[in-house]
């Protein structure tokens, strides 16, 4: 339903403006000139309008939609209903159990390098390990890569942060001596 304007105490709809009832419908004659009929008719069969009558109507709706801001009303839509549609897969759910349980995996071989080079530079510090010219704290080195990209692939921040620092310690030794 379209809102309704008042012009000069006659209530007017948009819906009004195109159409020409035959009961509520009035007539309306315009005299013209020929010329100006014959151009009206092509141009009414241009636009693919039935005749004059209803070129002039658009022309007169026109007219009056731009005097009185009458708008097109929006039309009422009902949104179509939301299904939702809810798959419990058992392969799905196995699937991120694998997955966490190759996260856990990793996880478990980072912490053995992190504690292998733990121990390594507590060996270090003590004396009890000879730095110069050391394969093993070379080797530990490359580990210690090694794992901090596992786990930067497998989302696992704080082995990372912990390799990072004793990685870093790995290299102060080695440049040290």
């Amino acid at each position: 339903m379209s809102s309704v304007v008042i012009v000069d105490g006659v209530s007017l709809r948009y819906e009004d403006l195109f159409r020409a009832p035959e009961r509520d419908g009035a007539v309306v004659s315009v005299r013209v000139h020929r010329s100006v009929k014959e151009v009206l008719m092509r141009l009414a069969e241009k636009e693919g309008l039935s005749g004059v009558s209803e070129l002039i109507r658009y022309l007169i709706a026109g007219f009056l939609m731009g005097k009185y801001n009458l708008v097109k009303p929006e039309p009422k839509t009902l949104a179509p209903p939301v299904y939702l549609n809810i798959n419990i897969n058992r392969t799905g759910s196995e699937r991120f159990r694998e997955r966490d349980e190759l996260r856990l995996a990793v996880k478990f071989e980072i912490d053995e390098v992190i504690n292998e080079i733990f121990e390594f530079l507590e060996n270090a510090r003590k004396g009890s390990v000879k730095i110069v010219g050391n394969d093993y704290a070379r080797k530990l080195r490359d580990k210690a890569l090694k794992a901090m990209i596992k786990a930067l692939r497998y989302g696992l921040e704080e082995e990372y942060e912990k390799l990072k620092l004793l990685q870093s310690g790995l290299s102060r030794l080695s440049t040290k001596y």
